[in-house]
C-alpha cells in the first residue's frame, strides 16, 4: 500500500485536527496529577521525598526497557489480530503509530482511545471498521486474562491470598468466552435483536463485529496471545520488582510473587473501575496490597513504589502516545489530504 493510495478523509482529518481530543487527554492528565497528590498526602509528603530520594535510580532505565518490552509483545499481537481479521497491506510504521497512540487516549474519560485505533486503521485504508472494533476489545481481553493467570499464579506460589475472587472471575471470563463460540446460542439472540429499530439499520455491522470477534478468539488463538500476553506483562511485573528492591527490599522469590501478584490484581481492579487508565483504583490497589499483604512495608515506600511504577509504565505509555498520535496528525493524516487535494486539482 502506498501513500498515494490511502484516502482518510475529512472526517478523520477533522477528528485529529479538533482540540476536543487534546482537551481529553489534558483532562486524564490533571487526574493522574490529582491521584499522585494525593497518594503523596496519604503517605506524608514529609516521608515519599526521603524514600524517593534514596531510590536506586540505576533501576528506572532497567524498568523501561521491560515496559518497552512488554510494548513490543502488544504489539506483535496486535498485528497478529490485524492479520487475523485481513489487514494484511498496512504500513507496519502507521500501524506502530495507531497502536502506540492508543497509550495515549487510554486515560482519556470514556477511554476513547481504545476505540481510536480501530478508526485510525479505518480511515487510512486498513478496510472497513466493523472487524477492526472486536481486535480493540480482544486486545483488552487478552491483558484481562493474563493478568488473572499471573495474579493466580503469584498467588499459588505467594501468600495464597485472594485466589478465590480471582478464580470467580477466570470462571466468568472462560464461560463468556464459550459462549462467544456457541453460534446457535449467539446468532438468534443477534437476530432477535436485531428486530429492534436501534440495530435493524445496523444488522449487517452487528453480524460482521460477530463474525470477526468469534475468529480471532478461537481457541487455538486465544491461547497463542494469551501466552504472548502473559509474558509481556510478567516483565512489567518484575519492573515492579526491580523499584521495591531500588527502595530497599531484599531481592528474594516471596518478592516478586508479591510485586507480581499486587500489579495483576491492582491492574484488573483499574480495568473494572472503567476510570481513564485505572487512574486512581490501580493506585489504591498497588498501595494497598503492598501495605496489608507485606507489614514490613511502610505506606511511603508503598506510595513511592506506587508512583515509580505507574511512571514507568502508564505514563511513559502515554508520553510515547502522545508522540505516536502528533506523529499521525502531521506527517500522515496531513500529508494523505494534500495528496488527496492535489488529486482532486488534476481531475478537475
Amino acid at each position: 500500500m502506498s501513500d498515494r493510495e490511502v484516502n482518510p478523509g475529512p472526517v478523520a482529518t477533522g477528528a485529529m485536527h479538533g482540540a476536543a481530543l487534546w482537551r481529553r487527554l489534558l483532562v486524564g492528565l490533571g487526574l493522574g496529577i490529582v491521584v499522585i497528590a494525593a497518594l503523596a498526602v496519604v503517605a506524608d509528603v514529609r516521608t515519599v521525598l526521603p524514600t524517593l530520594a534514596g531510590f536506586t535510580w540505576e533501576m528506572l532505565p532497567v524498568v523501561l526497557l521491560l515496559t518497552v518490552g512488554n510494548y513490543a509483545c502488544r504489539f506483535l499481537k496486535w498485528q497478529l489480530y490485524l492479520r487475523w481479521v485481513g489487514v494484511t497491506d498496512f504500513p507496519w510504521r502507521w500501524s506502530l503509530a495507531v497502536f502506540l497512540s492508543g497509550f495515549a487516549m487510554s486515560i482519556t474519560p470514556g477511554k476513547v482511545g481504545e476505540w481510536l485505533k480501530a478508526y485510525l486503521v479505518s480511515r487510512l485504508g486498513g478496510g472497513a471498521m466493523a472487524p477492526l472494533v472486536p481486535v480493540v476489545a480482544a486486545e483488552r481481553l487478552t491483558d484481562g486474562i493474563a493478568m488473572l493467570v499471573l495474579g493466580l499464579a503469584s498467588a499459588a506460589v505467594g501468600s495464597g491470598w485472594g485466589w478465590e475472587p480471582l478464580s470467580i472471575l477466570a470462571v466468568m471470563v472462560l464461560l463468556g468466552l464459550w459462549l462467544l463460540q456457541e453460534e446457535r446460542v449467539v446468532r438468534p439472540l443477534l437476530r432477535f435483536a436485531g428486530r429492534a429499530p436501534v440495530i435493524r439499520k445496523r444488522a449487517d455491522t452487528v453480524e460482521a463485529v460477530y463474525d470477526a470477534a468469534r475468529a480471532i478468539v478461537s481457541w487455538r488463538r486465544l491461547v497463542l496471545v494469551s501466552g504472548l500476553s502473559v509474558f509481556s506483562w510478567s516483565l512489567e511485573c518484575i519492573g515492579l520488582f526491580l523499584i521495591l528492591v531500588g527502595l530497599g527490599l531484599r531481592p528474594e522469590a516471596e518478592l516478586l510473587a508479591l510485586a507480581t501478584f499486587v500489579l495483576s490484581t491492582a491492574s484488573i481492579a483499574g480495568a473494572l473501575s472503567l476510570l481513564p487508565g485505572g487512574l486512581g483504583a490501580a493506585e489504591a490497589g498497588i498501595t494497598g496490597l503492598l501495605v496489608f499483604l507485606r507489614p514490613d512495608v511502610s505506606t511511603a515506600v508503598a506510595a513511592t513504589a506506587t508512583v515509580l511504577i505507574r511512571i514507568g509504565t502508564l505514563w511513559f505509555g502515554v508520553f510515547l502516545g502522545a508522540l505516536a498520535l502528533l506523529w499521525i496528525q502531521q506527517r500522515v493524516l496531513r500529508s494523505t489530504e494534500q495528496s488527496c487535494v492535489e488529486r482532486e486539482r488534476v481531475s478537475t
